[in-house]
């Protein structure tokens, strides 16, 4: 007996219930109503077979993935074969086939062998040519957010094209920092896209807003409850086009990695979109307040597992350097202790400028815009010449271009 999972859109479902009711020994065993419930009963191991529909709630990518490392065999149903073959679905059958037809499909799915699929290109042709810096750090409020759109704002001015991608499914804070006042968030709706293979090929059919000529910014979501529309798989694919677009791609992220439930099902773990950032970076730089709990939780931090897997690409940044948190020259006492615990120095160490950040927010303004000279400011624009290749200024990308507050923040789908 054939055990079977009905995941297909409701146009398709009496079809298909039709259909396989006429074929022998055949057992439906559910008929979830979302990707959820399919996941839900696939790990169970109660069926042999889950047949899919291009059009089923949640469905995409990353679903099958998850079906397939369940040991769960996948056979597509709908007329759009190769709309199915994109989510990762080998073997497929149109709507209009028999009884005949469907009992072979699911006899030929039963007894096939799962490969990974075939890549779409030769290992290591076309690839990115953009960068891809994901801004992590500690906890107690670093500064990762400010870091981000101020690096990107600087990597502009150095004449990269730039992106801020704001992946925070805690608590996103790009759009807010920049006063932008998009109801919208183009992070969901890329990975939308994404999902039902429609992703955007050229810069003007990103979802962003316009913060300056050569710096654009990819607002996150609007709320914290919507984090199961940036999954892993999604995200990753997500970033790698961005990177095919734009010579920067800055993404700031969670301090959260790891699931806050141990048991949970890493699927559906919120802080997935930050291990998939952190996985597809080309550097990951972390950041720690320059005070006695930031340096402690750094060390910490540097001593985790997840720490130790991104090591080779690491770029440690100390903030809001201060001496009345260490001491007189804080730079030289914070390299002392590090130093000593971790037997590392950071790279990079921003000086504590709260009110010319508070007055850039206050605007809605980059550093540079508000505080030109500030020493924060020519840290910024240091960090970039060194994290990034410096590259000739092209034509157009002045920082000035665009200048009205709320006319260079308009979003384009």
């Amino acid at each position: 007996m054939t055990q079977v999972l009905l995941a297909v859109d409701f146009e398709l479902d009496l079809i298909l219930f039709e259909l396989l009711s006429e074929v022998d020994d055949v057992r439906i065993v559910a008929r979830p109503a979302d990707e959820v419930e399919l996941l839900a009963h696939a790990r169970t191991g109660s069926a042999d077979v889950v047949i899919v529909g291009q059009y089923f709630p949640g469905l995409d990518s990353d679903v099958i993935a998850a079906l397939t490392a369940a040991g769960t065999k996948v056979l597509g149903f709908g007329s759009d074969a190769r709309a199915l073959e994109s989510l990762g679905v080998g073997r497929s059958i149109d709507s209009s086939a028999d009884p005949a037809a469907m009992r072979s499909a699911l006899d030929e799915v039963l007894h096939s062998t799962v490969v990974p699929p075939r890549p779409s290109r030769p290992p290591g042709a076309d690839r990115a040519t953009g960068r891809i810096i994901v801004v992590w750090g500690t906890g107690s409020s670093p500064g990762r957010t400010a870091t981000a759109i101020n690096l990107g704002d600087q990597a502009a001015r150095q004449g990269h094209r730039t992106v801020v991608v704001d992946a925070d499914t805690v608590s996103a804070m790009v759009a807010t920092t920049l006063g932008l006042t998009e109801e919208s968030s183009h992070l969901a709706s890329l990975c939308r896209r994404e999902a039902e293979r429609n992703p955007p090929l050229e810069v003007a059919d990103v979802p962003h807003a316009v913060v300056s000529a050569s710096l654009h910014a990819i607002t996150g979501l609007t709320r914290a409850d919507r984090w199961p529309e940036v999954r892993a798989g999604t995200l990753t694919a997500v970033l790698g086009r961005l990177a095919t677009m734009y010579d920067l791609v800055i993404v700031d992220v969670s301090d959260r990695c790891d699931p806050d439930d141990d048991f949970a099902d890493p699927f559906y773990d919120r802080h997935c979109a930050t291990r998939a950032a952190l996985e597809a970076a080309d550097t990951v730089l972390v950041l720690a307040a320059g005070d006695p709990i930031g340096l402690q939780r750094l060390v910490k931090l540097l001593g985790t597992e997840r720490a130790e897997k991104i090591r080779t690409k690491m770029r440690l940044g100390i903030t809001k350097v201060r001496a009345g948190a260490v001491g007189h020259h804080p730079a030289d006492r914070i390299r002392e202790v590090l130093t000593r615990f971790i037997s590392a120095s950071p790279d990079f160490v921003f000086s504590d400028d709260r009110a010319g950040l508070d007055a850039a927010m206050l605007a809605g303004l980059t550093l540079h815009e508000t505080s030109p000279k500030s020493q924060l400011s020519r840290e910024f624009a240091e960090a970039v010449a060194e994290l990034v290749p410096a590259r000739s200024r092209r034509t157009g990308r002045s920082g000035r271009t665009g200048r009205g507050r709320w006319g260079r923040r308009a979003a384009t789908t």
